[in-house]
């Protein structure tokens, strides 16, 4: 089993001389529906320590993970650029939220009860944010672009580390809240949100692990949000 991987901060990315500089202060942001105990210890509403279930980084194998990327870009499909395309212009959460708007809308839902939606929806992709960057910074892992420069990628890498991919973290938390509140729509739901995710290896500025440990990570925040909401009698529409 894989124990050491490449580090994001010590290498350069294509035609630069240096390693990448990023921002971690969104790792501490505050939150409200999780919180920080002591020695970086994040605890549940409930103020008991949270068992994270994504995966270390040394329980991957990222050179099997570089060939998929490699693989990937090599056989990919208009559709798959068209993907990889798409959820990369833009902010991710516009995207969502015009989703939600359009639910809203569907389903006749009252000003009060939009607001509270939204009002939800934004506070766990707040601390969904928090938690991917506070992993990105803790393990540091390196983006496929660093391993093999000449990557022909879809669109530009980010600049900040790879693991475990804010736009996966992101749509799984979605994934569930979203199904939460329109349960009749759970399967288109999911359905692009798994595409939003894979779009990133599409693109090739991610490893598939990012994606699926991504995935993981903000399920398992949205998750926990959905109990929040049920004890406190928010009911889906």
């Amino acid at each position: 089993m894989p124990t050491q991987y490449r580090r994001w901060s010590e290498h350069p990315y294509p035609n630069e001389a240096t390693p990448p500089r990023g921002h971690s202060e969104p790792a501490f942001w505050p939150m409200f529906f999780i919180y920080r105990g002591a020695n970086h210890q994040f605890l549940d509403v409930l103020k008991q320590p949270i068992k994270w279930t994504i995966k270390q980084p040394n329980q991957i194998d990222w050179d099997h993970e570089l060939f998929i990327v490699k693989q990937t870009l090599l056989s990919l499909t208009a559709e798959q650029r068209k993907s990889a395309e798409y959820w990369a212009t833009g902010e991710l959460t516009a995207k969502i939220s015009s989703l939600l708007y359009e639910l809203a809308e569907k389903y006749q839902l009252g000003t009060p009860s939009c607001a509270r939606m939204l009002g939800y929806y934004h506070a766990a992709i707040n601390d969904t944010c928090v938690m991917s960057w506070y992993f990105k910074y803790l393990w540091d892992v390196a983006r496929p672009i660093q391993f093999v420069q000449s990557l022909a990628t879809v669109v530009f890498t980010p600049r900040f580390p790879a693991y475990p991919s804010a736009h996966a973290t992101i749509a799984g938390c979605s994934e569930v809240l979203l199904g939460y509140f329109f349960p009749s729509e759970s399967v288109r739901l999911s359905a692009l949100m798994k595409e939003s995710a894979q779009s990133r290896l599409y693109a090739g500025v991610h490893f598939k692990a990012d994606n699926d440990e991504g995935l993981r990570l903000g399920r398992q925040i949205g998750e926990m949000v959905v109990k929040i909401m049920q004890l406190q009698n928010v009911r889906p529409f």
